[in-house]
């Protein structure tokens, strides 16, 4: 009866630990500030609100179609980033989430961007198991100077969405000039958005 029962016992932790390695390559499963892939955005932003950001932001997308929209969170306050922005379908009327994008400002201290880099990518490289794991350093695409540059982490899962980590240090005078600020970025989409800004 003891054997039964420990083989039993056996069979349902290894069911639970494949379970467990499954949903952990699925980006749904991980929460930014409480949100995720698939929740809707009316749970945390009124609609008015997320029509206004959709209709502010749109010109940064002028080279794509009006199937998806940013939304920037503004009016609440969050426990671990500055800002943070979301992507739903335009003609969605439950504004479900398929791209969360959060950052720190790190204008004063790069070497911290550099140091949490390491630690997500540590972070990630234990939940999402499966994914494949990609790295590169490029020339900033705002910057046609090429003096603003961007480091990248990004872990691509067997269906193509993605979990990514990003540092991004930007020429001091196109910095100012925009009002933007050096930031470390962690960023988690759906596919459909990828095409979406390759304009598939």
């Amino acid at each position: 009866m003891g054997l039964i029962l420990m083989k039993f016992l056996l069979t349902l932790l290894l069911i639970f630990s494949v379970q467990s390695l499954t949903k952990a390559d699925d980006v749904s499963d991980f929460e930014i500030e409480g949100m995720s892939i698939g929740d809707s955005l009316l749970d945390f932003v009124k609609e008015e609100n997320i029509l206004a950001e959709i209709e502010a932001n749109k010109y940064m997308y002028a080279y794509a179609s009006d199937k998806f929209g940013e939304v920037y969170i503004n009016d609440r306050s969050f426990d671990k980033y500055d800002t943070i922005s979301v992507f739903v379908k335009t003609r969605d009327k439950k504004y479900t989430i398929y791209r969360i994008s959060a950052s720190i400002d790190v204008t004063e201290n790069m070497s911290k961007c550099n140091s949490l880099m390491k630690q997500v990518s540590n972070e990630f490289s234990s939940i999402f198991i499966e994914a494949k794991k990609q790295e590169f350093s490029d020339n900033h695409p705002v910057d046609e100077t090429g003096r603003s540059k961007s480091k990248t982490i990004s872990f691509i899962m067997k269906n193509k969405d993605v979990a990514g980590i990003q540092c991004n240090d930007f020429e001091e005078s196109l910095r100012k000039k925009n009002n933007w600020f050096d930031s470390f970025t962690v960023a988690i989409q759906k596919k459909e958005v990828e095409d979406w800004f390759k304009g598939k």
